[in-house]
């Protein structure tokens, strides 16, 4: 499901695989009381280890296809029996084929992260269990990315992992941040599950797969034609709109992941084409509808 092209140049050579994610961590409690600020720098490096270290697929990744993730926690409160509050930003990318250049995949802040840590205790997972609230978190985000990535790459191929991350949010049920309630309307982790899995939104599963595979992995060879391909896969969400309007949890979540990126696609366009581009993504994207008139500088 990866980069084809290179599989039987490489499936024999050795030491060129490894896991499938490079995650990036950071962890800050900015105006947070705190009487050990040291078991900041810990949990980051626990974090990254735990997630970095596992094998989380059965497919063998080179070292330039590792899917990388940053991850910000900014903790908001902490209590004497070590109860974390945060917020989490994560983001992730994938290369574009024949190019230096990395797009973003997935972006999303998620707002209501509770768990607990003790200073230099085990981070353990297993799948189909809660052994702790912090890794069940972590393997939910790492599945949630693995499927975003598989899906650029292959349309609707990242399903397998959707369907671990539900999992997940199941066995979570009553836990604070993982019910319908929880985080900033419905931007949580139940909504972001929820709607993943479900059919109606299959069309924003296959744009990211349209948009990247067949439109950004042509870029650098052929702009104009790339270009026109992502035009034609952003229409395949009018459909969408008019059923569900702008504001459908992963649509949403697409264009905050990607309206910078589209600012720069489409300045390299003809007149027409930004005229175009700039009345079709108003009706997409609302929210973002006054950065896209950078796209006519």
């Amino acid at each position: 499901m990866r980069w084809l092209i290179f599989t039987f140049l490489i499936a024999f050579l050795p030491g060129l695989y490894s896991q499938e994610i490079k995650c990036t961590v950071s962890v800050t409690a900015p105006g947070v009381q705190m009487t050990n600020k040291q078991i900041l720098t810990t949990l980051q490096t626990s974090i990254e280890q735990f997630i970095n270290n596992r094998k989380w697929t059965e497919d063998n990744f080179e070292n330039r296809e590792k899917i990388e993730i940053s991850m910000v926690f900014t903790v908001t409160s902490v209590t004497q029996d070590n109860d974390f509050q945060s917020t989490l930003q994560i983001t992730s990318t994938r290369p574009v084929f024949n190019s230096t250049y990395k797009t973003s995949v997935f972006k999303f802040n998620d707002k209501d992260v509770v768990f607990k840590y003790r200073e230099f205790e085990s981070l353990d997972y297993t799948d189909g269990q809660n052994t702790h609230d912090l890794t069940s978190l972590l393997a939910f985000y790492s599945y949630f990315v693995l499927g975003y990535d598989y899906d650029s790459f292959g349309e609707l191929g990242g399903s397998a992992y959707f369907t671990k991350a539900q999992a997940i949010v199941s066995l979570m049920t009553g836990k604070t941040g993982w019910g319908q309630t929880d985080g900033e309307g419905i931007r949580n982790r139940y909504f972001l599950s929820e709607n993943i899995n479900n059919t109606r939104f299959q069309v924003v599963r296959k744009l990211n797969y349209s948009y990247h595979r067949k439109g950004m992995d042509h870029f650098y060879e052929n702009p104009d034609e790339a270009r026109a391909t992502i035009t034609e896969s952003l229409k395949t969400l009018q459909e969408l709109v008019s059923s569900y309007g702008s504001g459908s949890l992963l649509q949403r979540t697409f264009f905050t992941t990607k309206n910078t990126e589209l600012v720069d696609i489409y300045k390299g366009a003809t007149v027409p084409e930004k005229n175009s581009i700039l009345e079709l993504l108003a009706q997409l994207d609302p929210t973002n509808a006054p950065k896209y008139q950078e796209i006519k500088k």
